[in-house]
């Protein structure tokens, strides 16, 4: 089951590589660029909740699969905690370790991957983050692990992180990172974005599977999660390649050098856009 939603996931977000190439074609229209949020991205959006009410019909069942079947020691267990890990810090610690060294050392492709993740996981956890206080929906290690436990608004409430299951963080940031990198590698190194697309999908998959073996999350919640991840990640790269010469990436990628009191060159950030 959680490998059909999966794919079904992919197939409904048309792809990172064939919207990449789309977005950049279009760019070279005279028509204004499109709105950073519109029906595509809604239709999008709807489709991700669908696909969460399929899975929702499944949580009870992928649980007790995974409760019962996945390993807790050995290569099962470093796997696990791999995939913690790497859901949180470990992609918003790659995107910015990738950025800034595309500036020093030059590489704009490694620069800019590096930003398009960090936007993506910074705008799609604010969405998933918003929504886990909205649903407050009771993980399922607590108290019964009732999957119908929901109650609008607590999730903002004092008790802590039991209540805000849906959606997954965790898979929502994995999944925005990977479609970024996937997406702005198809742009600029096209040969190398099946592999990239390959590794990091299986890296979210990775980190969603361990939410739900460690009874952190519902089948449900990292269906959502991580559909709201690629969604949102696709909307950025939409967003950056309609408009080349936006405000961000004049700030973001664009190095300036300056001297210090001691002689020594250093490497920075203008704030001041346009200004290398």
């Amino acid at each position: 089951m959680l490998r059909s939603l999966s794919c079904a996931l992919l197939v409904l977000c048309g792809g990172t590589t064939v919207r990449a190439q789309e977005v950049r074609d279009d760019s070279t229209d005279n028509a204004p660029p499109p709105r950073a949020f519109s029906m595509v991205e809604a239709r999008r959006f709807a489709g991700v909740l669908a696909l969460g009410g399929l899975a929702y019909l499944a949580d009870d069942a992928a649980r007790t699969a995974l409760r019962s079947s996945a390993p807790s020691a050995g290569v099962g267990g470093a796997l696990n905690r791999f995939g913690y890990y790497y859901g949180d810090p470990g992609v918003s610690v790659l995107s910015a370790a990738m950025w800034g060294t595309g500036l020093l050392a030059n590489r704009p492709v490694l620069a800019r991957s590096g930003l398009r993740g960090m936007e993506a996981i910074a705008v799609s956890g604010l969405v998933t983050t918003l929504l886990k206080g909205v649903a407050g929906r009771a993980r399922p290690d607590v108290g019964v692990g009732d999957r119908d436990d929901w109650r609008l608004m607590r999730g903002f409430e004092g008790s802590g992180q039991d209540y805000r299951s849906a959606p997954s963080g965790h898979a929502t940031v994995a999944f925005a990172f990977a479609t970024a990198m996937t997406a702005e590698v198809a742009r600029s190194a096209p040969r190398a974005a099946r592999a990239v697309g390959l590794t990091t999908f299986g890296l979210a998959g990775l980190t969603s599977w361990q939410r739900m073996h460690d009874d952190r999350h519902w089948l449900s919640d990292v269906t959502v999660g991580g559909g709201i991840g690629v969604v949102t990640a696709l909307a950025i790269t939409r967003w950056h390649a309609t408009r080349p010469q936006n405000v961000i990436d004049r700030w973001f990628l664009r190095p300036a050098t300056f001297a210090t009191p001691r002689g020594d060159m250093a490497v920075g950030l203008s704030l001041v856009p346009g200004v290398r």
